[in-house]
């Protein structure tokens, strides 16, 4: 029997990802993640600004982690269900002092879109969804990031 001659192959190039490649990496949701538990991060917390943590007080603090621990116990796709009130939401759609607070924070140069989490009638939890983690950006109980009026009135 004659000699298996093995083929060459070019060897892997690692390419660096680009900016717009991690940015659509970050916008592409893994096919499980709506079935998954909802998990957060706290990196990106905004403590200044208009909807910054810094200003809460214990009481509320002590509220929104009880929501969230509610949330922990849903998957995306039961997040995403329309009669939550969750949901994203485009930056150019959000109000001009929130689009000039992504800028200062060096968030709207990476991102298309921002995740609203329905706390109450009014009060919202804005962040980045990546998978089926949530990271937290912004408190806003007074639902100023994207104002809406109230329909029929």
């Amino acid at each position: 029997m004659g000699k298996k001659t093995k083929k060459l192959t070019k060897p892997y190039a690692y390419n660096k990802p680009t900016q717009q490649m991690r940015n659509r990496a970050s916008q592409i949701q893994h096919p499980n993640s709506d079935h998954e538990k909802l998990s957060w991060q706290i990196r990106l917390l905004d403590f200044d600004g208009p909807w910054g943590w810094g200003k809460m007080d214990a009481e509320t603090l002590k509220y929104v982690h009880g929501k969230l621990a509610q949330f922990e116990t849903m998957t995306w796709a039961e997040v995403n269900h329309p009669n939550t009130g969750c949901h994203s939401i485009k930056i150019k759609d959000l109000c001009s002092e929130a689009q000039k607070r992504l800028t200062e924070i060096k968030v709207i140069g990476f991102e298309e879109e921002l995740f609203s989490l329905r706390l109450s009638g009014k009060e919202r939890l804005w962040g980045i969804r990546e998978h089926h983690i949530f990271k937290i950006l912004w408190w806003d109980p007074r639902h100023e990031v994207y104002p809406v009026s109230k329909k029929h009135t």
